[in-house]
């Protein structure tokens, strides 16, 4: 995000508190339209990184709960192997 963006909108915005307050009339129109559009390109790349963000939240989400299930295959697997083993020396100890 642009820092530099916001510093203009603060800085405008602390000037056209000063002006207004001083009673001064002449530019403060074209100041304040000017501070506006820097402001909506300013909200514009927050509501942008806001997005991205939830991009990146959701993708992790879905990437976690993918390795959750993999990581529940895998312990039944290897309970399946673990019981299999079982069986067969079982099976060895009755053949002997």
């Amino acid at each position: 995000m642009n820092n530099d963006l916001f510093s203009q909108v603060k800085n405008l915005s602390l000037e056209l508190r000063s002006l207004i307050r001083q009673g001064v009339k002449e530019g403060v129109e074209e100041r304040i339209q000017k501070r506006n559009e820097l402001m909506r390109e300013w909200f514009s790349q927050v509501s942008d990184l806001i997005d991205l963000t939830n991009e990146q939240q959701v993708f992790l989400e879905d990437l976690l709960k993918e390795e959750q299930e993999l990581l529940e295959q895998l312990k039944a697997e290897q309970k399946q192997v673990g019981t299999q083993q079982q069986g067969q020396k079982n099976v060895k100890k009755y053949l002997m």
